[in-house]
């Protein structure tokens, strides 16, 4: 049996530093079963000073859903297919070393929205983490419920949203997506269509699942409805009162679900080294809240 995992609250109850070393509970199914209980109270977990390689971040992904392998070939890892990169650096030919190398980033979202099957897991560890600018924040989709008023409630839970990519698309930084052929293949994908609200199987809770980026209208609503709810929807989801800031430093491991969560990223300088790897997991509809059975 062992020991109880210690946590230290980083806002509220849903941002949370996790005490303990990934390779001492990868292999503790006990421990893996206390990590996942204090994730679905916490969505928002951060262990700090983790020295992983590939496979061991991958080996503790698949401790909590089915890795994805990234449709993006052009940020995968040339050695494992179910990690992505974020950098600034640059191979010898002058090719970016992944992806998201510069500037803004693309205002509250969650990822995968657009996708019609998204997968809501998500995990980011910071190999080479730049000095300044680059903070990344997280906003509580179950408070943001919480926010929005009776009315709105009543009037958008239980209907479905129309997520789009050419939104996000319209409003990406320079250097995503330049290759038109991946752009057009992105753009051409079907609109998905998801609950704007969604809940919890084993808490009960409620939360807001309207990505800004993506959203472009909840069926069975006018178009005067739509213009009225969905900037009262998107306030709510960025509220900074329910919003956690992350000072990233290396060796931070930091886990989020995307089901009842958004994030954001501070603006960074091209100029400093950064080198990020992420896996994105499928989390299971009978212990997390996710867009689809």
């Amino acid at each position: 049996m062992s020991t109880k995992i210690q946590t230290t609250a980083l806002h509220s109850d849903f941002a949370v530093e996790v005490h303990a070393s990934i390779m001492d509970v990868v292999d503790d199914p006990d421990a893996i079963e206390q990590i996942q209980a204090i994730w679905r109270r916490s969505p928002v977990m951060i262990f700090r000073r983790q020295s992983l390689d590939e496979p061991e971040l991958v080996r503790f992904t698949e401790r909590f859903g089915r890795c994805e392998t990234s449709f993006r070939k052009d940020i995968q890892s040339p050695y494992h297919d179910q990690i992505i990169y974020f950098s600034t650096l640059k191979y010898h030919d002058g090719r970016f070393v992944g992806g998201f190398a510069g500037g803004e980033d693309v205002d509250w979202h969650s990822d995968q929205t657009f996708q019609v099957r998204p997968a809501t897991g998500a995990i980011l560890y910071g190999t080479e983490v730049p000095r300044d600018g680059g903070d990344i924040y997280w906003a509580n989709q179950y408070a943001a419920w919480e926010l929005l008023p009776q009315d709105v409630r009543r009037l958008v839970d239980g209907r479905t949203g129309v997520f789009r990519y050419a939104k996000r698309y319209s409003m990406l930084n320079a250097t995503e997506l330049k290759d038109k052929e991946k752009a057009n293949a992105m753009l051409s994908l079907p609109d998905a269509r998801h609950p704007v609200v969604l809940t919890h199987p084993r808490t009960g809770r409620k939360a807001l699942y309207a990505d800004p980026t993506t959203l472009v209208e909840i069926e069975g609503l006018t178009q005067e409805e739509n213009e009225r709810v969905l900037p009262q929807l998107f306030a709510a989801g960025g509220d900074p009162a329910h919003a956690y800031r992350h000072k990233v430093h290396n060796g931070d491991m930091m886990m989020w679900d995307n089901g009842c969560l958004m994030h954001r990223r501070d603006v960074m300088k091209i100029e400093q080294p950064r080198l990020m790897k992420r896996t994105t997991f499928r989390l299971s509809a009978a212990d997390y809240c996710v867009p689809h059975a």
